[in-house]
């Protein structure tokens, strides 16, 4: 009886210790974050598209990259001064910190299987949407129909 008591006690332990709690960044308001300048451009490249959000100065911010074979969406952040274990996503009704990697070029990448609602967070943003990661200040980025190309480019 005790090992089955002790059974049934570990068993029920068990979720408690693997459930992870989901990571949220803190949050912000959309609606009084003022974007920096610049515009979206969107091109295919091979295997996919790409949205691009460039800045006054002419240096790529933000990209959201489609990877069809993979059905992924990665969302960008160049110019990362160094590794960060999440980027943290805003938009103006989601807000999450997604598992990032990152390159030798500096870029820190979140890939988004393309049927996360993120995405849906994403090209459905009234405005506005910024990402941060640790050592990558806050930038909040004008929304585009370039962005909801691509994801629906990764979903067809």
């Amino acid at each position: 009886m005790k090992r089955l008591l002790f059974a049934f006690a570990a068993a029920a332990a068990l979720p408690l210790l693997s459930v992870a709690p989901a990571q949220v960044p803190a949050p912000i308001d959309l609606e009084t974050v003022q974007p920096i300048a610049g515009s979206w451009g969107y091109r295919t490249i091979e295997g996919g598209s790409e949205a691009d959000f460039v800045d006054a100065a002419a240096a790529v911010r933000l990209q959201i990259r489609c990877n069809s074979a993979a059905r992924t969406v990665s969302i960008v952040r160049p110019g990362v001064p160094a590794a960060a274990p999440t980027l943290a996503i805003w938009t103006t009704s989601v807000s999450r910190s997604v598992p990032a990697r990152y390159l030798a070029t500096k870029d820190l990448v979140a890939d988004i299987g393309s049927a996360d609602d993120l995405l849906d967070a994403i090209a459905f943003s009234r405005g506005r949407i910024a990402t941060a990661a640790s050592g990558a200040p806050m930038i909040a980025i004008g929304s585009g129909p370039e962005t909801t190309r691509v994801i629906e480019d990764c979903r067809n």
